[in-house]
């Protein structure tokens, strides 16, 4: 069994404060058990300030995390935030793993700090917990790969986790938090073994009404390059075919139009980004796209948001009654869509989960990474966009 201890901060430039307030809510010294790991979310600001690293300095185990741009625990929201979540257990045991530098699509990175931490295990892992960087998406290194390369040399270890995001425009602040350093090139992941540990995966993106009835192959795909569907040109298919009013030039335009990949296999199609056109309207997603995959495309607003926020929370709380924790993670696309009404989306999940004991941690994301289920009941480890992951255990 594992027991969940949650606390949150907004105290940012005072370290000695901050520090206090959430040791003064973790009371460890009453409540910690033989093995334990810590999960961190935060904004830059506490990165930069000291805070984070000072926590790290104060806990007596090992930590990982993400920056992001909004975090929810106990009652409490917020968008410059330190939340924290410790798993402690006397049965369940846990570990953690840093890559060396990622600087290309080399299995080995992964393989090597995967086996060097599992080492530390007397079984194969129940769930990795994995923080992905982003700058590594550019040359292909991203979630897709970190979810079908984890899962391969884990021996088919469910991937669960998320990548980091910050406030600026193009996100270079991003960072992968871990021990008290930061990390824009590294992949940080918790493994946790027991052999009573089921986790429980819930993922929505978009509402099956909120996508379109035309369906298309992908017809020429290369990594994160979307060049055409049904042999037409990708700008053309979505304008002319499909007569979207979509302005390439415009980011927010070009973002708010989900793509669903089905790979006709059963599972939940997974959702993918454009982030933009490049000069030759070639789409720059941020994924991996696949020669020959089903492409629908989605709606996607503000009502889309909090509508399904509110259904899969639902979905949780029904079947989650007697769950030791829940961690969950929301595109930050998700967030965008919410514009002036910010935090309009933590605000269900508290109200939500405030009728309910189980202990959370929630994050904005950019890039989600989570199982989908086969109908043989295959777990599946797959990257998501516009959607809300939570996994229970």
């Amino acid at each position: 069994m594992i027991t969940t201890l949650t606390a949150f901060t907004y105290e940012v430039d005072d370290i000695d404060l901050a520090i206090s307030e959430v040791l003064e809510q973790l009371q460890l010294e009453k409540r910690l058990l033989k093995n334990k790991v810590g999960i961190i979310h935060c904004s830059t600001d506490f990165v930069d300030s000291g805070v984070f690293r000072a926590l790290c300095d104060k806990l007596s185990f090992p930590v990982a995390g993400i920056t992001t741009i909004g975090s929810a625990v106990h009652d409490e929201i917020g968008e410059i935030i330190l939340t924290v979540m410790i798993l402690t257990s006397d049965s369940v045991n846990f570990t953690v793993g840093l890559t060396n530098p990622i600087t290309s699509r080399n299995e080995t990175v992964l393989r090597e700090a995967y086996e060097k931490a599992a080492a530390n295990l007397s079984d194969k892992p129940a769930l990795a917990i994995s923080y992905f960087p982003l700058a590594t998406a550019a040359f292909g290194a991203g979630g897709d790969f970190v979810a079908t390369t984890l899962s391969k040399i884990s021996g088919g270890v469910p991937v669960f986790g998320t990548m980091p995001i910050d406030n600026t425009h193009d996100f270079h602040a991003a960072r992968i938090l871990y021990n008290g350093n930061d990390y824009y090139d590294r992949f940080a992941f918790i493994l946790i073994q027991s052999k009573n540990l089921i986790p429980r995966f819930y993922l929505i993106s978009i509402s099956d009404e909120d996508i379109r009835e035309e369906r298309g192959i992908v017809t020429e795909a290369k990594g994160n390059l979307l060049y055409s569907v049904d042999n037409i040109p990708i700008l053309e298919y979505l304008k002319v075919k499909l007569g979207l009013a979509l302005d390439e030039k415009d980011p927010s335009s070009v973002h708010m139009i989900p793509l669903l990949m089905d790979f006709e296999d059963g599972a939940t199609p997974v959702v993918r980004a454009m982030n933009r056109f490049n000069e030759d309207n070639i789409a720059v997603c941020s994924g991996e796209l696949f020669n020959g995959v089903t492409l629908l495309t989605g709606r996607f607003n503000k009502e889309i948001v909090l509508r399904t926020t509110s259904q899969i929370l639902k979905k949780i709380l029904d079947a989650e009654k007697n769950a030791n924790g829940l961690l969950i993670y929301s595109c930050a696309a998700r967030y965008w869509t919410l514009g002036l009404d910010s935090t309009a989306e933590l605000e269900i999940m508290r109200d939500s989960l405030a009728k309910s004991k189980i202990p959370y941690l929630t994050g904005y994301s950019c890039g989600e990474l989570c199982p989908v289920q086969s109908p043989s009941g295959e777990k599946i480890s797959r990257m998501h966009n516009y959607t809300f992951i939570a996994c229970a255990f």
